[in-house]
Parts: structure tokens; C-alpha cells; sequence
């Protein structure tokens, strides 16, 4: 595995940085400038600074705050995909997979899932394994194992809570797990380390024309309130559900290309489904895959896959997308007997399916890129699998492009198949007397977990937990400002740590205290502070939302 490439950026992934770079965009003209800072983007604006390129990236709100980081926090191969006939996609995934396993090990982990099948219950096993053997050679037999199959005995022995009700046994495979939003920004930090110019809540507000051609964005940013104009010699539109929104400001804009998709999460107690493995099970009413993912102290349920036309900004999961859930955990595990108090939170999110008549559940996970004659390059579906290879495909397209039109060309080759940096494991002896919380460092941050216990050892009140039953520490909101570019107390709460799924009451009861510990790094005063509580108040209220439906 090659070696990872030296920073071109040494300044820390900071808010100091954040408002350098709000200069810098004003102040230069651009080879590349990136819309949209979720997976696609970062990877895109990563892929370009390393070929050399000089690279913007401006997003909305955080990095990852849509769809990058409401996921089933998978990279994985697609095996449903098979059903459809897509084996270019599964390919590509599996390829994927296995990338993402080297260049990023300590965030991409793999993952063993089983498959249980029940008498009376398609497909039949032999259909079920010829399927895998498939998805392993389609993996180019590079998978952490091949599949196994199981019979009843053992797979009764292994998950008890799979057993009995004419259980035939189970297929056994691995896929990866990953924190979607961490490495959403991770990857938006490697962009910034290879040189890129990274803005998160910088706003593009309009897209400026000259001699029919886009030449930059205009660009509100959000914190600081000020308006400016952004120039580059190519625009990249990777806003994943928003793609249209942009086009829309382009005179030649002829249609949707993106269908949104709502797809929700339920967060339960993990002692109350102490599965061993993922669990990849059919949904009794539509048939529909459905994954129990073990989380830590928590076990994640989902996905449903329902047509979207609300508001963009604010998917939430409904009663009825709850009650589909649970029905569907009662159906493969009735011991457990969980009901709507098991739920602690939930989360939704929405996929840029590429637009297509008929049911959402067909809809192709494939990716489209394309260029309007204004100059417009657009990426449009996708996923976070194969979110690096779709990145690697654009920018091969702005290469040509700013060769042709500009007379620029490439420094090096496409060269994000190098390991993230700071992807190193870490092996320091305990900082923290927590031993939990020093786990959780060491495998959350790597050799930066140094870095949180240096603040922790300066201000004994940084190494409390944020939340008692959960492992944060108050110094990693610290760290998330001067090293995470996190902005807001809900890119905190919900995105550098994931406090807000993960405690009952979200979190509310000490989102106060820590809006007050990174104050004043972010120069808030007390009515920023309550209007920080305040946003943050709404965001768990919509993780709640469902309860509300009932009454």
C-alpha cells in the first residue's frame, strides 16, 4: 500500500482556517470550484487538490449535515443489487469496498452479517448461495472471508435470537461499517491538508455567467454574513439531493435528474438485540431488505424507501415509517418483543436516486455525470460505497476539460487510492483514567486521540463525559472547533460525536454546558448561546417527531 502523501496545508482543520479560506475564495480564480461538501464533494474536492489542481470547495451547512451522515453507515457491496440484475453496480461496489478497507482501516471496519432463511421463505437456499458465490467472484474473492452457509443448529447457536419458527439456516458474508459523517469530514480535512480552499455554511446563492459560460458562484456566507463571488475555470454541482436546485439557476435546466427517497433509522438498546452479527432480513409487507447493525451499546434498524416531496432540509421519520420498522423486527425476532419505548431515536435521510418512473424500490443506486452546455458539471445519484470512484470519474472529466479549454493540466495522476491521513491506529498509553472514554478516543481519532487527551489533561472538567451512560468527553467538542472545523453546537452534538441518537433526551440536558465550553472559541455571547440551545432543541425534537404523529 503506497505511503501517505505529505500535507500540502499544515494549518489545522480549524474555524481560524475557515475564515482564511472565506479570503482566499474571494481573492483567487480557481482551476475547480466543488459545490456541495457531503461525501461526493469532499472526495471530488480531494481528488482534485492531490492532482495538483488549485481547488474550492463551498458547502451549505457542515459537511455531511444531509444525506452523508443519515445513512445505514455501511460500505458495502450491494448484494441486493443482485436481485436486479446489476452486476456492474455490485462489482463496482465490491471494488469499492475493498479500497475503502485500505486506504481507510481504522474507519471502514469489516463488518460479518448473516442472512437467515425460513421455511416457506424466498429465496430458496440454493438461490441464496448461488447468490453469494456470485457476490464473492464479483468481489474478485477478496473479501475479508467467502461466505459460509450455516445450518439451523448453528446458526440457532451462534445469534439464539434467529431460532426456531422453521428456521433452515442462515448465509453468513461480510460487508464494512463506517461513521458516515466522520468520514464524511475526514475526507473534507484531506482536501484541506492536499491544499484545497474547504468553506462549510458558505452558501452559493446564485451562479455567475460570462460569454455564455459559468465562470464561479456567488456565495453568501452564513456565519459571517457577508456576500462575495467565487471564480473558477470549472464548477462541479455534487449536492447530492439539491442537485436540481442548482441546475436550476442555469439557463439550460430541462428537468429533474435527482428523485428523493426518505429513508429512516431506528436507534435501540443494543441488550435489547444483542445480535453478535448484522442481521439482513425482508421487511413481511413489501419484502423489502432490512439490516440490524450492531452500533456500540446500540443497534441500528433500517431502511425504508418511500417517495419524498417535503422539505429538503428536514426529513423526519413519521409513525408509520416506525410501526413498518418494528413490524418488521417482530416478524424475525418475536422473543424480543420490542415496542415504541425500545426506540431511543431516529433518524432519516434521503437518497439522490436518479429520476425514473415507477417504484422507488427499483430505482437504480448507479451514478450519472453530466455537463451542461453552459459548463455546468453535475453528478447526480450515487452512493457513500462508491463515492471515491465517482469522484475519480469526475475529475478525470474537469482534467480534460481544464487541458482543452485552459492550457491546465494535471501535477500527478489520480492518486486517492493513498491512504487517508490519520488513518493510522494508535496504541498511547491511558491519558484518561476513563477507560471506556479512552477506548473510545483511540478509536475514534486515531494518533489524534493525543491531541483530546492533552485537553483533557489541561482542564479536568474536558475529561468529563458529556453524557454519563455515553463515552464523549467534553474535550472532544474542543477539539471538534480547533481541529474538526466543526462550526455549531449541532455539528457537535450530532455530527463529530453522535450524542444526539444515542441519548434518550438527545442530549438536551448538557447542550447548554457544552455550547458554553466552546463559546468562546466561536465568540459567541449569551443570546448566540441560546439560539445555539435553541437549534439544537429543534434537531432532536425531529428525532422525536414520530411520537408525535400519535397523540
Amino acid at each position: 500500500m503506497a505511503d501517505s502523501y505529505a500535507p500540502t496545508c499544515t494549518r489545522p482543520f480549524s474555524v481560524a482556517a475557515r475564515g482564511e479560506n472565506i479570503h482566499l475564495l474571494q481573492a483567487e480564480t480557481f482551476d475547480v470550484l466543488v459545490i456541495g461538501g457531503g461525501i461526493t464533494g469532499v472526495s471530488v474536492a480531494r481528488d482534485a487538490a492531490l492532482r495538483g489542481f488549485r481547488t474550492a470547495l463551498v458547502e451549505k451547512g457542515d459537511f455531511g449535515e444531509g444525506t452523508s451522515s443519515r445513512s445505514s453507515r455501511l460500505i458495502h457491496g450491494g448484494l441486493r443489487y443482485l436481485e436486479n440484475y446489476q452486476l456492474g453496480l455490485v462489482f463496482q461496489c465490491c471494488n469499492e469496498r475493498r479500497v475503502m478497507r485500505k486506504i481507510a482501516p481504522r474507519l471502514v471496519r469489516p463488518l460479518p452479517f448473516l442472512y437467515p432463511l425460513y421455511r416457506g421463505q424466498k429465496p430458496a437456499p440454493w438461490k441464496l448461495r448461488a447468490g453469494l458465490t456470485l457476490y464473492d467472484a464479483l468481489g474478485l474473492f477478496q473479501n475479508v472471508q467467502r461466505h459460509r452457509w450455516l445450518d439451523a443448529a448453528e446458526t440457532s447457536r451462534r445469534e439464539p435470537l434467529l431460532g426456531g419458527r422453521g428456521l433452515l439456516g442462515a448465509a453468513r458474508f461480510y460487508d464494512a461499517q463506517v461513521d458516515d459523517a466522520r468520514l464524511t469530514m475526514r475526507v473534507a480535512r484531506a482536501a484541506h491538508q492536499a491544499g484545497a480552499v474547504v468553506a462549510s455554511y458558505a452558501q452559493v446563492t446564485a451562479l455567475l455567467m460570462g460569454d455564455g459560460r459559468i465562470q464561479g458562484v456567488a456565495v453568501r456566507d452564513r456565519i459571517g454574513g457577508t456576500e462575495f463571488e467565487v471564480r473558477a475555470r470549472v464548477v462541479v454541482n455534487a449536492t447530492g439531493v439539491w442537485v436540481d436546485q442548482v441546475r436550476r439557476q442555469d439557463a439550460h435546466y430541462k428537468g429533474a435528474t435527482v428523485r428523493p427517497t426518505k429513508g429512516i433509522h431506528l436507534v435501540i438498546p443494543r441488550d435489547r438485540l444483542p445480535t453478535q452479527h448484522a442481521v439482513a432480513f425482508d421487511s413481511p409487507r413489501d419484502g423489502r431488505h432490512i439490516f440490524l447493525i450492531p452500533w456500540g451499546e446500540h443497534a441500528l434498524v433500517g431502511t425504508t424507501d418511500t417517495d419524498y416531496e417535503g422539505d429538503l432540509e428536514r426529513p423526519a421519520a413519521s409513525r408509520e415509517d416506525v410501526d413498518y420498522l418494528l413490524e418488521a423486527l417482530a416478524h424475525i425476532f418475536p422473543g424480543a418483543r420490542l415496542g415504541t419505548d425500545d426506540v431511543i431515536s431516529t433518524f432519516a435521510g434521503l437518497r439522490p436516486l436518479l429520476y425514473a418512473e415507477g417504484g422507488t424500490y427499483a430505482l437504480s443506486r448507479e451514478h450519472q455525470i453530466s455537463t451542461s452546455p453552459s459548463g455546468l458539471l453535475t453528478v447526480a445519484g450515487g452512493k457513500l460505497t462508491t463515492a471515491r470512484l465517482m469522484a475519480e470519474e469526475i475529475v478525470d472529466q474537469v482534467e480534460r476539460r481544464l487541458g482543452e479549454e485552459f492550457g491546465v493540466h494535471a501535477a500527478h495522476p489520480c492518486r486517492t487510492r493513498e491512504p487517508l491521513p490519520g488513518e493510522e491506529r494508535a496504541w498511547a498509553a491511558a491519558a484518561v483514567s476513563d477507560q471506556a472514554a479512552h477506548a473510545h478516543l483511540l478509536d475514534t481519532y486515531g494518533a489524534d486521540a493525543a491531541w483530546v487527551m492533552a485537553y483533557s489533561e489541561e482542564n479536568p472538567a474536558l475529561a468529563e463525559r458529556i453524557i454519563p451512560e455515553l463515552p464523549y468527553l467534553m474535550a472532544e467538542a474542543l477539539y471538534a472547533i480547533q481541529h474538526e472545523m466543526a462550526l455549531t453546537l449541532n455539528d457537535v452534538l450530532i455530527r463529530r460525536t453522535h450524542v444526539i441518537y444515542e441519548s434518550r433526551d438527545g442530549g438536551l440536558g448538557r447542550a447548554l454546558a457544552v455550547a458554553a465550553e466552546i463559546a468562546p472559541r466561536l465568540g459567541w455571547d449569551a443570546a448566540a448561546v441560546e439560539r445555539q440551545v435553541a437549534d439544537y432543541r429543534e434537531q432532536v425534537r425531529m428525532t422525536q417527531s414520530w411520537k408525535e404523529d400519535s397523540l
